[in-house]
């Protein structure tokens, strides 16, 4: 209905508003009225942000959707791979590094090992040495220091044998020596680092043997 133009309802016959949509006495809409918002109110709801925001619809396709769970699928194998990677990574340096201080950890059991087959070596030269002199080893009672000072009852001794006194073994205990047979043999021997409780020999050298130190007992 043109504006300034008054027009009768349809329904109820009143006299119709200028720029009304609905009938003032029936609420009967009215025909050919506008349906556009005018003036003041037109021209603020032209400026609001939502009125031109794009249309976020999304439409499903099945091609986009297995395209992105093929894509979701790779970056997890990813994920996962590189995870496994990190674990591999850390077990190898661990492996290493307790392999590394388990060798450097062995490096004074050697050296110890190497002194005490020098030493136990040294004492079969020595005691042959005075067997040489005296006609029969050291006893059980002289032991190990008739190489370092004469026994009273010997006068054929012409040591010292040892230029000094190696009685305790690389690891603070005390070298073992027996006589057997009033000297006709001997032993000298090391427990080891586990000392006498191992209830065995760790290293010897015997008149069976002179000068040849016995491997270390496993």
């Amino acid at each position: 209905m043109p504006e300034g133009t008054e027009g009768k309802c349809q329904q109820c016959g009143a006299t119709l508003l200028p720029r009304w949509r609905f009938c003032v006495a029936c609420n009967a809409p009215v025909a050919g009225a506008s349906r556009r918002p005018q003036g003041q109110l037109a021209e603020t709801l032209r400026h609001l942000p939502s009125t031109h925001q794009p249309d976020k619809t999304v439409v499903f396709v099945p091609e986009y959707r297995e395209e992105r769970l093929k894509r979701e699928r790779r970056i997890k194998m990813a994920m996962i791979g590189a995870a496994v990677g990190c674990v591999l990574l850390a077990v190898a340096s661990f492996v290493f590094w307790r392999s590394k201080e388990h060798k450097k950890a062995q490096v004074p059991q050697m050296q110890r090992e190497t002194m005490a087959r020098n030493e136990l070596d040294m004492y079969a030269k020595s005691i042959e040495n005075f067997r040489a002199d005296v006609g029969r080893y050291p006893t059980l009672q002289e032991g190990l220091s008739a190489l370092l000072k004469q026994p009273p009852t010997l006068e054929n001794w012409h040591g010292p044998y040892l230029e000094r006194d190696y009685s305790v073994d690389p690891w603070g205990r005390d070298y073992v020596y027996q006589a057997f047979n009033d000297g006709k043999s001997y032993a000298v021997y090391t427990y080891g680092p586990e000392g006498e409780a191992a209830g065995r020999y760790f290293m010897q050298v015997n008149s069976g043997s002179p000068g040849q130190t016995a491997s270390p007992t496993p």
